[in-house]
Order: C-alpha cells, then sequence, then structure tokens
C-alpha cells in the first residue's frame, strides 16, 4: 500500500482536512492524537471507526481558549484552575454548553490543555473545538513517533473487508467514515515517552484526580 496520510508541518494544510470532515494526526506534550471537527458528527465517527472505539467511551477535546466561552460553562474555579496550570498535560473535565453536549458523559467532557507548539497553533488556526483522544488503536499503547502512527492506521479499509462493519453491503470506503485513512500527520518528531494526561474534576473548590 502506498503512503496515504502525507507528513507534513503545514497548519494550513492541516485545518483544511479537518473542515473537510477528515482527521489530522498531532503531536501533543505526551504522545501523538487525532484531531477532527468536535462539531461535525461524520468526523466524529471517523474517528471512533480509525480507533474502534466504543460509542460509550467518551472523546475529549480541545480548543483556542477564546472558544471557552461559547463552547464550555466553566465556573470560576475552573477557570482559575485552567489559568494556573496552562501548559500542563491535564485533561479536566467539564460542563459543555449545546454545542458540545453530544460528547458529554454524566454532563461533563474532557477538555484537554494544550501543551505542544502543534497543539496551539492548529487550534488558533481551526477556530472550532478539536477531539483529542489519542492516536493509536483503542487499549493498545500510545504513539510517540510518526512510525507508530502510521502502523496504527495503514490506510483505508478495502472495500473487501467492509464485511468486518456495518452495513455490510456500503458500496465503498471513499469519503464515507469507512475511509479509514489519515488526511496528513503533522510531524512533530519523536516525542519522550509520557503518561497519558491527568484527569481532574472539580466541585466547587475540591480537586478530584480521576486519573493520575
Amino acid at each position: 500500500m502506498q503512503p496515504y496520510a502525507p507528513l507534513t508541518t503545514d497548519i494550513g494544510q492541516a485545518v483544511d482536512i479537518i473542515r473537510q470532515g477528515r482527521v489530522v494526526a498531532f503531536p501533543t506534550g505526551t504522545s501523538y492524537g487525532l484531531a477532527a471537527d468536535a462539531l461535525q458528527g461524520h468526523a466524529l465517527q471517523r474517528v471512533r471507526n480509525l480507533k474502534h472505539r466504543p460509542a460509550d467511551k467518551a472523546l475529549t477535546v480541545y480548543m483556542d481558549p477564546s472558544l471557552y466561552e461559547t463552547h464550555l460553562e466553566l465556573t470560576a474555579a475552573e477557570i482559575d484552575f485552567i489559568a494556573k496550570r496552562a501548559g500542563q498535560a491535564i485533561t479536566l473535565l467539564v460542563k459543555p454548553k449545546t454545542s458540545l453536549d453530544h460528547l458529554s458523559q454524566d454532563g461533563r467532557i474532557g477538555l484537554r490543555f494544550i501543551d505542544h507548539p502543534f497543539m496551539a497553533a492548529l487550534a488558533e488556526a481551526a477556530q472550532v473545538p478539536l477531539t483529542a483522544t489519542s492516536a493509536n488503536i483503542s487499549d493498545t499503547p500510545a504513539c510517540f513517533d510518526v512510525a507508530c502512527v502510521e502502523k496504527n492506521f495503514p490506510g483505508r479499509l478495502p472495500d473487501d473487508l467492509l464485511k468486518w462493519y456495518e452495513p455490510a453491503d456500503l458500496a465503498g470506503a471513499k469519503d464515507t467514515t469507512y475511509d479509514l485513512s489519515l488526511g496528513c500527520i503533522l510531524d512533530g518528531g519523536t516525542l519522550a515517552a509520557s503518561e497519558a494526561s491527568t484527569i481532574v474534576r472539580l466541585d466547587g473548590e475540591k480537586i478530584t484526580v480521576i486519573r493520575p
């Protein structure tokens, strides 16, 4: 199979791909992630199909801080927490506004803090909430380099293998959510192996660590 996902450092190219409802791999401060427009339902389904991620498992998001007021119901304590811990590998469980309610579980969504320059540039250019889920098949190790991302997502699912999915008689994968290819990979080189982001929740002033 020929390479399907060009390596790039062009943020504009990546944003164009995301606006088409496709998925871009990008580096974070912990591992590579998958960015799709969190407001496009078919883009979210494509992420789930790529990762083999069950519908009952949440997808985290991140966005340019200028969008927080539009999409999130942040408390004063949460705003203060975000300001003091900006740039850290943290996912904060917060209440979404209507625009992101489709991603909520128990009334909250995971807001991933921006901790890598490519994350910041992509969010600023896209000006929409983006998925921040890790770039690997569900329940497999995280990816810290491009080779690992390519191994996890080797390209479009051949039409003769669509019997793995429903509906089994789908005519073809191209331009559907069964097109299991990445639009591009933002090349951040090899990342230092790190643990996944810390997941926390605030209830008033009380901080609860869900995942260290």
